[in-house]
């Protein structure tokens, strides 16, 4: 069978990697030997959950995939190097899919060099433990989740450069995000262009994604700012190479674990087509966006389109049902999503 290789082992490639399996030998590349359900990290860091609670063993999630160990360093039309323990082996390829996701600043998502995520994520529980007073930087989702979850033990100040939180979600979800916060005693600032001032026990910065594809150089095409370019069908500008999930550049409302995984899957029908040499699948048509952002452990807000459809102690189990299906890679079928209709 045709070898396929995939590069990151997130919501984008484990879905890839679960739909070639049966058409093809795929080996899965990632620096950790554990899948972390990110959108979960809010709760592991405001202490309601163990570390070891939303993290995966790969060949637990996805059994007949080889797994290899190790970070991407280079790449070219039919090898990918990867660094193992300081040594570089070259792993052969047909066809190869490009899912490094995006960095952060820790200790939301680890570093490549990170080799104890558990004790990464156990630290940070027992810094926001032991801290009195918290700063979070940075008004998106992923900021304000961490202020919501932080504030029922710590005094909270929140900041962003931004005028309103969560600039991307409907008017009314984020009235309800201000409002919420506000109600927890959160001290939003927004339109902070300079530095907080003032004494903090610890920070969380929660903004800076950037794609993680300096490794690629010249190999196929990116933008400006690193993400990779692909055309309506994945396809990066090498006819055999592939792109889905947080690396890719697209519209910046598509940044989600859940695009990540109608991506993963999309791409896993393409490379599979062109295996069997079958018509490729209709152009991708990223689906409408659906939303839950929880606002602590009891409260949140779920938009579907520009639409808010639920608000208040619902949504973090919404939330928790979500995640329970995912991280058994169960399906959220592309087909059937993309054919939902958008609400304005």
């Amino acid at each position: 069978m045709p070898r396929v290789v995939v590069v990151g082992a997130s919501f984008a490639g484990l879905y890839a990697a679960k739909g070639l399996r049966r058409a093809a030998d795929v080996v899965l590349i990632d620096a950790s030997d554990e899948w972390e359900y990110t959108p979960s990290v809010h709760e592991v860091l405001g202490g309601r959950r163990k570390a070891d609670t939303i993290l995966t063993s790969f060949t637990e999630t996805l059994p007949g995939v080889e797994f290899v160990k190790g970070v991407a360093v280079a790449a070219n039309e039919s090898e990918v190097h990867v660094e193992i323990c300081g040594s570089i082996k070259k792993l052969a390829y047909d066809h190869l899919i490009i899912s490094v996701g995006c960095s952060y600043a820790q200790p939301i998502k680890a570093q490549l060099a990170s080799s104890d995520r558990r004790a990464q994520l156990a630290g940070a529980q027992r810094l926001y433990r032991d801290a009195s007073s918290v700063l979070v930087v940075g008004g998106g989702a992923v900021g304000v989740e961490v202020a919501g979850e932080l504030a029922a033990n710590h005094t909270v100040t929140l900041t962003a450069r931004e005028d309103e939180l969560v600039r991307n979600l409907p008017e009314a979800a984020r009235r309800y995000a201000l409002e919420a916060l506000r109600s927890k005693n959160v001290r939003v600032e927004l339109s902070k262009h300079e530095e907080e001032r003032g004494s903090f026990d610890a920070r969380v910065e929660c903004y800076g994604a950037r794609p993680r594809t300096g490794w690629l150089a010249t190999f196929v095409d990116r933008d400006a700012r690193g993400f990779v370019r692909v055309d309506d069908h994945c396809r990066t500008s090498m006819d055999n190479v592939w792109a889905a999930g947080d690396c890719v550049a697209k519209n910046a409302d598509q940044y989600l674990a859940a695009y990540a995984h109608f991506e993963g899957e999309y791409v896993a029908a393409a490379v599979c087509a062109e295996i069997t040499g079958r018509a490729p699948p209709d152009p991708y048509v990223a689906p409408a966006r659906i939303v839950a952002l929880a606002l602590g452990p009891d409260d949140g807000v779920l938009c579907y389109g520009r639409v808010v459809v639920l608000r208040g102690r619902a949504v973090p189990w919404v939330k928790a049902l979500v995640e329970r299906w995912v991280v058994r890679l169960w399906p959220l079928p592309y087909e059937l999503f993309r054919r939902l209709p958008a609400l304005a």
